[in-house]
């Protein structure tokens, strides 16, 4: 009967502390603030042609239209009137606003068809419309159309994954002028700042060698360990 008594009064005041424990759990939650404080990177502005996620420019299509005054015009509509054959002399009155910035390219009639004007012209083969201006290009940058078709060079837009919807391969005149094709200098877009990953750069101060995802910050330029961080990996 002793015992009975001694064990419920131990099991009477565990239960207390129980309680009190709860008690003292929930003013603790209570009195805390509802959500935790979590630092975030600040934002970084970027222009926004940096981050289009469609074509740079609208190329022309098959057949090409143009804006000449206030009227959308097709270059037959003006060609088909006149010898098409220009003296080199003579000085050009249309189309004064395009740019010829292509290298040894310099001559219309390189990439323009010299019978119809609303085609380009393929060595040796039937000239192509203007949306296919891929082929053009292809003449002379061989090894760029290969890497467009592997998809290691240009944009492709829509679905990696062909069961889940359709993807466009955006051609050369999509995001190249064609008449001055070559890029101003871009600049890199700012790399990830995360709380795991830390601010980018290379100084390698404040970095954890035991983060994984931090442990690329501490290699140099020729692939090795850099010397502050380099012990114990001989």
């Amino acid at each position: 009967m002793g015992r009975e008594s001694g064990h419920a009064g131990k099991t009477q005041v565990a239960g207390y502390f129980v309680g009190l424990g709860f008690l003292i759990s929930a003013v603790i939650l209570f009195v805390l603030p509802k959500q935790a404080t979590v630092p975030v990177a600040e934002a970084v502005e970027v222009r926004a042609d940096q981050i289009r996620p469609g074509p740079w420019r609208e190329a022309l299509q098959d057949p090409p239209m143009i804006n000449v005054g206030t009227l959308n015009q097709r270059c037959s509509d003006c060609h088909v009137l006149f010898d098409n054959i220009r003296d080199p002399d003579r000085p050009l009155y249309q189309h004064t606003d395009i740019v010829l910035h292509h290298g040894t390219n310099d001559a219309c009639l390189n990439c323009h068809d010299k019978d119809d004007r609303e085609k380009l012209a393929i060595r040796g083969q039937n000239p192509v419309g203007f949306n296919q201006a891929q082929l053009l290009c292809a003449q002379c940058h061989g090894p760029i159309y290969r890497d467009w078709q592997r998809g290691t060079h240009g944009k492709t837009i829509g679905y990696w994954d062909a069961s889940r919807g359709p993807s466009t391969k955006l051609i050369c005149t999509q995001c190249h002028d064609p008449h001055s094709p070559v890029y101003s200098p871009i600049a890199p877009l700012p790399g990830p700042n995360t709380l795991r990953m830390g601010e980018q750069g290379h100084t390698g101060s404040e970095i954890n060698e035991n983060n994984p995802l931090q442990r690329w910050r501490l290699i140099d330029d020729a692939g090795l360990m850099t010397p502050e961080h380099g012990k114990g990996h001989e």
